[in-house]
């Protein structure tokens, strides 16, 4: 049974604010007592439904090539030690200029070196430019990650581009870089953001969380995936917190690159997700590792949540949601804060009563 169920209506706003709080041991009975109802598939959170295996990846890393401290050996090397499945290597633009020939070199990386059994490196690259007084960058993995970004070129055609020839591209750090909300609103093409940026999150703090970004493209019901990383210069130091861990058929490039642009994944600072799926009775079902708290987000005071007594945790919770709500995305926090983040889903709008 729930253990507090409660509704605020905010004066003068016009709408109703609903917090869910179910207790730890109670979270567990309100998962048992369910039928466990089938999935409605058309809400995917992150391949949990689908075939295939998990892989965890960082995609977002830099070395000597550019400003890293370590060379690309050294540098994926410490991601294969540390138990990830494929890292990609995101070196800036100008770490392939040539100074003497004054032109951009071929963008290559030593892959044969690299790859290992197990253990698969993606080529990337990472660009920036300036626009209206911001700095704005992207990264983008796998196939096409050489189509350069122009001085003056639109964003949104830049983006549509490198997605066309198969990469996986996204927006990075938007609140470190201070980019306004609305920079990001005005891409009619921006098709993943970086939520978490490991490192920056321990030079900056908050400056490392750019969910704001992400959930108001969100209520603007767009249908733009997350991504945490670690965008690590000297591996060992600031690597290790923020990554995806991607459904995909098997590990090769063509897999994790193709799971990605289908947005089968999720992404995490420390927690790990089991399940996340919707059923048509509006419940959200969750199983993760222990934390202290399992959320359902979504717009302004459009939220459910299981929060553990103190001194426990929980690894599982069914959250009640509403269709209503222009969109829906699970976060699931343990004691140190951490967090692990499902995609977040576009609701899909009952037409059928309308007249």
């Amino acid at each position: 049974m729930f253990r507090l169920l409660f509704w605020v209506l905010m004066a003068g706003a016009g709408m109703a604010r609903v917090s869910t709080v179910v207790g730890a041991e109670e979270a567990k009975d309100v998962a048992a007592s369910k039928s466990n109802p089938a999935a409605d598939n058309r809400y995917n959170f992150g391949g949990f439904l689908d075939p295939g295996n998990w892989y965890k990846g960082n995609l977002h890393l830099h070395s000597t090539i550019s400003d890293g401290n370590l060379d690309p050996e050294a540098t994926v090397e410490v991601y294969r030690k540390a138990g990830y499945d494929f890292t990609a290597l995101t070196d800036h633009i100008g770490g392939f200029w040539d100074k003497e020939k004054k032109e951009y070199r071929p963008l290559v990386y030593p892959l044969e070196k690299l790859n290992k059994p197990g253990f698969l490196v993606i080529p990337a690259i990472e660009y920036d430019t300036n626009r209206s007084g911001e700095t704005i960058h992207f990264v983008v993995v796998g196939s096409g990650y050489d189509l350069r970004l122009e001085k003056d070129q639109d964003l949104s055609a830049a983006m549509k581009g490198w997605w066309d020839r198969g990469a996986f591209a996204f927006m990075a750090h938007p609140h470190w870089s201070l980019d306004s909300t609305e920079t990001l609103e005005a891409m009619s093409y921006l098709p993943v953001v970086e939520v978490f940026n490991y490192a920056t999150s321990l030079e900056e703090g908050v400056r490392g969380n750019s969910q704001l970004h992400w959930d108001r493209l969100l209520r603007l019901r767009r249908p733009v995936l997350g991504v945490a990383t670690d965008d690590s210069h000297q591996p060992g130091t600031d690597s290790g917190g923020g990554w995806v861990m991607v459904k995909a058929k098997d590990l090769t490039a063509e897999a994790i690159v193709a799971a990605l642009r289908g947005g089968n994944f999720y992404f995490s600072g420390g927690p790990r997700l089991e399940q996340v799926y919707a059923d048509a009775a509006g419940n959200l079902h969750v199983e993760c590792s222990p934390v202290r708290t399992i959320r359902a987000m979504a717009g302004v005071g459009q939220n459910s949540a299981a929060t553990a007594s103190k001194g426990k945790t929980i690894d599982n919770a069914t959250l009640a949601w509403d269709k209503k709500w222009p969109f829906v995305r699970v976060e699931c926090v343990d004691e140190a804060g951490r967090t692990a983040w499902s995609q977040g889903v576009i609701t899909i709008r009952d037409d059928s009563k309308k007249q």
